[in-house]
């Protein structure tokens, strides 16, 4: 089969469409260079809109002439565009045909290679099928036919002993992330990942820990601080008391209680623990008395 392009021939195809082009470029830019220049007032402005009614009528056929000189040129361009369509369109029907079959022998063959995959797979994969399943081994490029069944099964030995050996490793880790270790190692069949995940879980617990233990040591420090100034407040304006062994050698007078007014700025857990402590004592307390 062979195209042949009766009319027009190579050298019948019109080259230019020859025209009057320099006649009226001269004509018009003269013309044109006077309304370019002009002035108009308003006395003048129907003078005007007559000038540019003039000039858009002109351009107006010239470019009806411009779509009259392209249709002429497309119809036989659009009449033999259809025809080369048609044809293409029959030829499309037996090359489709073809392609259905070849698409579908491809196919056939991409599944029969993938079973005797799975096969080779089950035959290998002894254990640890659970954590290595088929459709993680299996890549789509291997059921190409461009990819040999040994290149396939070296691959796939190779990984399951990658995950064996990870297995075997993460078994005897004695750490408290062990579980952790293990399940991004069986997301990424990386022990490398694994051993990082512990690394940082490890640091995590570490920072957390140290963050807690200075907590605990604010707290302390704020605790026996706030005690310390409560017993400051309690011990303002009281005299210094005997030892007790002094106490219990020398019978000691009652003392006559006395009242004392007195001011106290405490926070709210300063004022529970003053309160406290005054109880603790015996130590009688109430309000101050209105004046």
């Amino acid at each position: 089969m062979e195209l042949k392009i009766y009319s027009p021939q190579d050298n019948g195809f019109a080259q230019v469409v020859k025209w009057n082009f320099q006649e009226l470029k001269a004509e018009i830019s003269e013309t044109v260079r006077d309304y370019e220049m002009a002035v108009y007032t308003d006395d003048t402005i129907k003078q005007a809109r007559a000038d540019r009614a003039k000039l858009r009528k002109f351009t107006e056929a010239l470019e009806d002439k411009r779509k009259e000189i392209k249709r002429k040129y497309l119809e036989p361009y659009e009449q033999f565009d259809r025809e080369e369509k048609e044809l293409v369109a029959i030829v499309q029907a037996a090359i489709d045909n073809i392609d259905s079959q070849v698409k579908a022998y491809e196919e056939r063959l991409r599944k029969e290679k993938t079973d005797k995959i799975r096969e080779f797979y089950e035959d290998n994969i002894h254990d640890i099928g659970e954590y290595l399943p088929f459709e993680r081994v299996m890549r789509p490029e291997y059921a190409n036919a461009s990819v040999t069944m040994k290149a396939v099964k070296t691959e796939i030995l190779a990984m399951i002993q990658r995950v064996d050996e990870g297995l075997a490793v993460l078994n005897e880790v004695d750490s408290p992330y062990a579980a952790d270790m293990k399940a991004v190692f069986l997301k990424t069949y990386d022990i490398g990942a694994a051993l990082a995940e512990q690394n940082r879980l490890e640091a995590a617990e570490r920072k957390r820990q140290e963050y807690e233990a200075e907590r605990a040591r604010q707290k302390a420090e704020r605790e026996a601080r706030e005690k310390k100034e409560t017993e400051q407040i309690i011990r303002a304006g009281q005299k210094a008391e005997t030892s007790p062994t002094a106490a219990a050698e020398e019978p000691q007078p009652e003392e006559p209680v006395t009242a004392i007014d007195m001011r106290v700025y405490v926070t709210r857990a300063q004022m529970v623990q003053l309160k406290q402590f005054l109880k603790d004592n015996g130590i009688q307390f109430g309000p101050v008395p209105q004046q």
